[in-house]
């Protein structure tokens, strides 16, 4: 088996192996954390000798940049970004980049989805971290991030869990009005074993929120399953311990909204798993009655009719006859052009789907047919 087929099989064999149940106590939080990164100080010899030489590098552009060092807030001009990488090559940072990721994180993720991947010159790269970092020296932020744990964590979870991708609470009313109606129409027949499930969860604010709906229906939470999916791990161990170590006001703000899940014990009712939504599901016994897929159809991840097509699909062996998919998107509306909510309506149907009206979005629901 070469290099590639192992890199491969390992990351499968994470994805497969990472699941959580919601809890908050910090105990627990630490433990499954250093089940995803490194903890302590990490030594390795090839990286000190990659800072040793950005170091090196940084000193000449620091001392002969005709132009100024970086600083927050600096608007880059092509000339700058020329000039930049002569003095100060991007390649061999987004290198020293890569191999850090590589050892400080416990699942493999490929180098595509770094954010370091496209980034043209490191004064970008400065920009894209804002406001995490202020020094503009690359060897000096690599070697703390080696030696300092507390802070790597708070890196990480920046880096790839930045704030201009938060979620929030409350972004779609409409669909949480029709949920209201179906449930008040649906829940006699289901009242015991409701199942639900928000795939492609992220964070996982939506899925806290469908957990605090159902409580406000008056369901009690022994009488339901909740289960939030997302191929992500970081946004897996985000969304299962409310945990944003690089923005506690974020944080602090998501525990205070889900409360009630967690007083109410139905956060015991409630797990976190990484599911490729494209894999059909071989039970469908154990099929949900919602399903949550939001901010994925249409989107830069699935963009064609081909690639909705096949989510679509993954669905229908997750849902049971009767069931709703629910989808909303508030997020691409460049990428809609290309995929116009008939088109997503007419691949649910042709895969048994009957369309109900819902004012956001759309609301498929499985026919006996399907």
């Amino acid at each position: 088996m070469n290099d590639s087929s192992i890199q491969v099989e390992f990351k499968l064999k994470a994805m497969m192996d990472s699941q959580y149940k919601p809890d908050l106590s910090p105990e627990k939080i630490r433990e499954n954390l250093f089940h995803m990164v490194t903890p302590g100080e990490i030594c390795d010899r090839e990286m000190q000798d990659r800072i040793r030489r950005i170091s090196q590098t940084f000193e000449v552009y620091a001392t002969t940049y005709p132009l100024g060092l970086w600083a927050p807030g600096l608007a880059m001009t092509g000339e700058m970004r020329a000039m930049t990488d002569q003095y100060l090559p991007m390649a061999e940072i987004r290198r020293a980049f890569h191999r850090f990721l590589r050892l400080s994180l416990k699942h493999s993720r490929p180098a595509n989805e770094s954010p370091f991947h496209s980034t043209a010159t490191w004064p970008d790269a400065l920009q894209m971290l804002q406001p995490f970092i202020a020094n503009p020296d690359p060897a000096a932020l690599l070697h703390r991030l080696m030696i300092d744990e507390s802070f790597r964590i708070g890196f990480l979870f920046a880096l790839f869990l930045p704030n201009r991708h938060g979620g929030g609470f409350q972004r779609y009313p409409g669909q949480a009005e029709f949920f209201r109606a179906w449930l008040k129409e649906n829940t006699p027949r289901r009242r015991d074993n409701l199942r639900c499930l928000d795939t492609a969860c992220a964070t996982g604010e939506s899925t806290y929120e469908l957990a605090l709906l159902l409580l406000e229906h008056g369901l009690k939470p022994d009488s339901f399953l909740i289960h939030g999916s997302t191929i992500d791990p970081l946004e897996l161990f985000a969304a299962a311990h409310i945990f944003f170590p690089h923005n506690p006001k974020r944080q602090e703000s998501f525990r205070r909204r889900a409360e009630p899940v967690f007083s109410s014990g139905a956060n015991r009712r409630m797990a976190f798993f990484t599911e490729d939504i494209t894999r059909p599901r071989n039970s469908p016994d154990e099929g949900y009655d919602i399903i949550l897929c939001n901010g994925l159809l249409g989107g830069p991840r699935f963009s064609d009719a081909k690639g909705i097509e096949t989510v679509v699909a993954g669905l229908a062996t997750r849902l049971r006859s009767g069931g709703i998919v629910v989808s909303a998107d508030n997020f691409h509306g460049g990428w809609k052009k290309r995929t116009p909510t008939a088109l997503i309506q007419g691949i649910f149907t042709d895969h048994g789907f009957r369309i109900r009206d819902v004012a956001e979005g759309l609301a498929a629901e499985k026919t006996n047919a399907g």
